[in-house]
């Protein structure tokens, strides 16, 4: 960190930021290196880079100080754990469009496999609901990736149908389906009529298309062994 405060009293001697904001980046480094000190046992430089929040940079805490970020979404960044691809420049760029700690929180106890830093930064800006990623803990459904989830998330989809979809496992179901039914307004219902039924013989394009269509909860249920 040495480096960082370096930078930190450069930039005071020039002018570029008062003693005042140079304390405040001084006291945020300093709580960086108190962080792996915690840990029982001396990490090797690839484990201390990706299980931990990523580094910002002297640069990075000026910029955030200068776009006036809150306390709250500074906090909220101290809570991430390791999201791949994220770094200083996603955390800068989510400060200066105003993005919400709830969704930062959000993202914190999220532990959904695909997502990228790119991924946070997109849903980030673009105002995704917090209660969208709440909805997708815990949520492993393969063929499911990131690009998937920001594609819906963009699009408002409802977290009562991202809730449906946990423990949900039908062969020939891709992400490309659930985006499909997704997108349709698919009601959460007829997800969970189908994580109870035997339809293996049913792909998934067969899936999308009842449920586009509409579905009768009776019906569907005396589908089930008939295939």
């Amino acid at each position: 960190m040495n480096e960082e405060r370096t930078q930190i009293l450069q930039l005071v001697s020039k002018g570029k930021i008062t003693a005042e904001e140079a304390m405040q980046l001084l006291d945020a480094l300093g709580e960086a290196e108190q962080q792996p000190a915690k840990t029982a046992a001396a990490p090797s430089p690839e484990k201390q880079t990706n299980d931990r929040t990523p580094l910002l940079t002297a640069d990075h805490l000026v910029k955030l100080n200068r776009e006036g970020v809150s306390s709250d979404f500074l906090r909220a960044i101290k809570m991430l754990p390791q999201v791949k691809g994220l770094t200083g420049d996603h955390i800068v760029a989510m400060g200066v469009e105003g993005v919400s700690p709830d969704f930062i929180h959000a993202i914190a106890h999220c532990h959904m496999i695909g997502l990228t830093g790119d991924h946070m930064v997109r849903m980030g800006v673009e105002d995704v609901s917090p209660d969208f990623i709440k909805a997708l803990e815990g949520l492993h459904l393969k063929g499911l990736t990131g690009d998937h989830i920001v594609e819906m998330g963009l699009e408002d989809v409802s977290p009562d149908f991202i809730r449906a979809l946990h423990g949900l496992e039908l062969p020939g179901l891709t992400g490309d389906h659930i985006v499909a039914m997704a997108l349709e307004d698919v009601s959460p219902d007829f997800i969970h009529h189908l994580k109870e039924l035997n339809l293996e013989g049913l792909t998934g394009d067969h899936l999308v298309e009842m449920a586009v269509e509409g579905f009768d909860p009776d019906v569907l249920r005396e589908m089930d062994g008939l295939l």
